[in-house]
């Protein structure tokens, strides 16, 4: 599911917003703080070992407080993810209609209609996700987010209503901020016993982070009706700024 097996996290003199992934390049970003994972990764491990609901919590709120800076400056780190999503539902919307915007990125429907599904999210990871240092990260929430919504069959672009579309970019939205997070756990991920608690804690974190993100996405997407991309992207930054919102607001 995620990539705790090798995730190391970021160092100290990483910055707080990636130049490639900022959603907002001409605002100053705050330097880092010293050890500003140091309580989240704390919190983190104390679940791993003990899985508590409360320590779960409790490490979501030092990770937007302190790891990302707030709602004001976490959210910038997802600029690629936004501006994937809003591609994203460009090309299954133009699939599931006459299909021309997404022949136009080497997709057309008659390609893609019955391959099998994990064949269409890798023709779709390639074609749509960024060459920076988010590409690995999108291409997996792409991936993961069809097959999550779609099964595993062959590809059938008739399935492709707009709740099915909007199911979609939320899961992707959700699997995007999933690996975010397992990654910057860093060395924390050892305090699991064995690799079973390890996958229920990705599990049980990947839950939380889809529900507070349909909360606060499901909403905008089906309130839209027809949506650009440009829509989506704004969509998916003003969740993902609610979603911090609400973690920022969990006990210390």
């Amino acid at each position: 599911m995620g990539t705790s097996a090798s995730a190391k996290g970021s160092g100290p003199k990483q910055p707080m917003v990636p130049p490639w992934g900022d959603d907002d390049p001409g605002t100053p970003v705050p330097p880092a703080p010293p050890k500003r994972f140091q309580a989240f990764r704390t919190s983190f491990g104390k679940y791993l070992k003990g899985g508590e609901g409360s320590d779960l919590r409790r490490s979501l709120g030092h990770y937007a407080r302190t790891s990302t800076g707030g709602n004001a400056v976490g959210p910038r780190r997802f600029g690629s993810v936004y501006t994937t999503g809003g591609q994203l539902y460009d090309v299954l919307n133009s699939l599931a209609g006459d299909g021309t915007a997404a022949a136009e990125q080497g997709l057309s429907q008659a390609s893609l209609a019955g391959q099998p599904l994990d064949v269409v999210c890798q023709r779709l990871a390639e074609a749509l996700a960024p060459e920076n240092g988010d590409s690995d990260r999108i291409r997996a929430a792409i991936d993961e987010a069809m097959l999550e919504v779609l099964g595993d069959g062959d590809f059938d672009p008739t399935q492709l209503d707009a709740e099915t579309i909007n199911r979609v970019l939320g899961e992707y939205l959700s699997q995007s901020v999933f690996q975010e997070i397992v990654e910057e756990v860093g060395g924390s991920w050892a305090n699991a016993p064995d690799e079973q608690r390890t996958a229920e804690a990705e599990a049980d974190l990947l839950e939380v982070i889809r529900v507070v993100v349909d909360k606060n996405l499901g909403p905008r997407l089906a309130d839209a009706g027809n949506m650009t991309k440009s829509d989506v992207h704004r969509f998916m930054r003003e969740a993902v700024t609610e979603v911090w919102r609400e973690w920022e607001s969990y006990d210390e």
